[in-house]
């Protein structure tokens, strides 16, 4: 609020225009007073309270970033912190963006592998025209080896794996261990052509063992090989959902290795033998540890130490099988074998 002149004549006019001259500079005085303050305010609002190392709090301009940098006008260094705003959520959405197609992969990847939609996946083993390293698993790119297919195998999958084997000889002790899939079985190419009864298969192999597989586990048309130096069996199948052992023979000599198995289930939930062949060894057939087997018809063999061991299990043989040795059973903790 400005001063008050003097608008009444009681004094002289000489006093009375120098005494108003003297307003209009004080009011004139008061105006620029009030404006530098306002510019003072508006200074103020632009400092900050700042801590820098072992010193108190103290003012700063905030023209100045929090890297120490002077900017010209608070509008500068705005601007600049605007720019860099804009690089920096470029470069997160940028991450984002990468994540999700990293993301993407991976599900899919997951979906393929461990979730599957089901069906059924075919991988080859050719002992003459496989090739380990660069195998992809097709008919034009066969495993060599027998274990190398199972190895690519995810632990699990809904998938049903059908792991097709050409005939040659296979001095491998092959182990499926801890996978958990639709299906699984080892099938020799040419099973549809062979009769185990009368002769070797084609496919030769060391031993074959399921460990702790919760599913349908199978293996079809093989023929046992090299039994000196395997691990005193043949196709084992341990701690399986089922276990199938389907047109396979066993004939070398195994009845001087103690405890040899031809064909043995041990935990299993149940499996099932037929089509096979079982000479001159020392266990031909055995079930262990609550383990229910069945053996049909199309089982035959001579010559055998034990033909049917049973340890803790069930074994189910049917009249029809022509399988015989020096002992037809042989029977402990419980062990039953029954015909029919």
């Amino acid at each position: 609020m400005g001063l008050m002149k003097l608008v009444k004549n009681a004094i002289s006019s000489e006093w009375k225009k120098t005494f108003n001259d003297n307003v209009d500079y004080l009011n004139g005085l008061e105006t620029r007073v009030d404006q530098r303050n306002q510019a003072t305010n508006k200074r103020i609002d632009n400092l900050v309270l700042n801590a820098g190392g072992d010193s108190p709090n103290e003012v700063v301009d905030a023209r100045v970033n929090s890297e120490g940098a002077i900017f010209e006008t608070l509008r500068e260094r705005l601007a600049a912190g605007e720019l860099l705003t804009k690089e920096e959520l470029a470069l997160v959405n940028q991450l984002i963006k990468n994540q999700s197609d990293a993301i993407t992969q991976l599900n899919s990847t997951i979906q393929e592998l461990y979730g599957g939609s089901g069906g059924s996946i075919s991988l080859f083993v050719s002992a003459e025209l496989g090739n380990d390293t660069t195998a992809d698993g097709t008919e034009e790119k066969p495993f060599k080896t027998i274990q190398a297919a199972i190895n690519s195998l995810p632990l699990l999958s809904t998938s049903e794996f059908f792991i097709y084997v050409e005939p040659g000889v296979y001095l491998e002790d092959v182990v499926i261990s801890n996978i958990t899939s639709g299906q699984l079985e080892i099938v020799g190419t040419n099973l549809s052509v062979v009769d185990a009864s009368a002769g070797d298969t084609g496919v030769f192999v060391r031993s074959v063992a399921f460990i702790d597989c919760g599913m349908y586990c199978a293996v079809r048309g093989f023929t046992q090989t090299d039994a000196a130096n395997s691990p005193k069996r043949f196709i084992y199948f341990t701690g399986v959902m089922y276990g199938v052992v389907d047109k396979c023979r066993a004939v070398q000599n195994t009845k001087n290795i103690d405890g040899y198995t031809a064909f043995g289930w041990e935990r299993c939930v149940s499996g099932n033998i037929y089509g096979s062949h079982a000479s001159n060894q020392y266990y031909a057939i055995k079930g262990a540890f609550g383990t229910g087997v069945r053996i049909s018809n199309a089982v035959s063999g001579t010559e055998n130490n034990i033909v049917y061991r049973s340890e803790g299990s069930t074994i189910y043989r049917s009249t029809g099988a022509s399988i015989s040795g020096t002992t037809m059973e042989s029977k402990s903790y419980g062990g039953q074998v029954f015909e029919g």
